[in-house]
């Protein structure tokens, strides 16, 4: 019988170890996707708790409002539209003109410093719905109103109050301006409505302002 013949003994591998430069461009790469993330991350982030924010005010408001229908309509109802503290729920508004996107949302009653927090404010001290003077909202354009310059004069826009009554104001006027060019946000001796946001969409380096004549109520024109 033959002997079986002795394997051949192997070669240990060799570990290859980065050169300097490999190493500084693994390093480098590391370093530019942690910066864009640290550069994504937190206006995703901060959108994602606007929409919170938005979608439970929306919610809020619908379910007070559905009570609008007993007994009759509006008119007849005593409870409220919009529920809980009126700065976090002060007016709905929509955009009937616009119906294939479905265009609404709820804006708290402050400052500008309330866009930190939320997508869509009324302007604290600026006329309310339907009243005198000059109702101005202020709303971000992302990610909920991506074709909100469709927006034209002619068009109407729907400002409810929380006693459930709606305000419809039909749009005379649309600006685009940098934003130290604005000058629609001052008081009127109308019954107007402003609504101002950012252009174009995801850059914001400008701004889009409407301006809107009262049609229903005592003041319609």
């Amino acid at each position: 019988m033959s002997s079986t013949p002795a394997p051949a003994a192997t070669r240990p591998r060799s570990r290859r170890r980065l050169s300097p430069f490999r190493l500084l461009g693994v390093l480098v790469g590391l370093g530019l996707v942690g910066g864009g993330l640290a550069l994504i991350v937190p206006p995703l982030w901060t959108l994602y708790q606007h929409k919170k924010v938005d979608d439970n005010a929306l919610s809020q408001w619908n379910q007070g409002g559905s009570q609008a229908l007993v007994g009759g309509g509006a008119t007849n109802y005593t409870g409220q539209c919009g529920t809980g503290d009126p700065a976090a729920n002060y007016a709905r508004v929509s955009f009937p003109s616009l119906p294939e996107y479905a265009y609404a949302g709820v804006a708290g009653d402050g400052t500008w410093d309330e866009l930190k927090t939320r997508s869509m404010v009324h302007y604290k001290g600026t006329a309310a719905p339907g009243q005198k003077g000059n109702d101005i909202i202020a709303f971000h354009r992302e990610p909920e109103y991506e074709h909100i310059d469709q927006l034209k004069v002619g068009d109407v826009v729907d400002v409810q109050d929380r006693s459930c009554k709606t305000w419809a104001y039909r749009i005379t006027g649309r600006w685009q301006a940098y934003p130290s060019n604005v000058t629609q946000l001052t008081s009127t001796d109308g019954y107007d409505l402003t609504l101002i946001t950012c252009t174009p969409f995801w850059v914001d380096s400008q701004r889009l302002v409407w301006r809107g004549t009262l049609i229903t109520g005592p003041g319609a024109q």
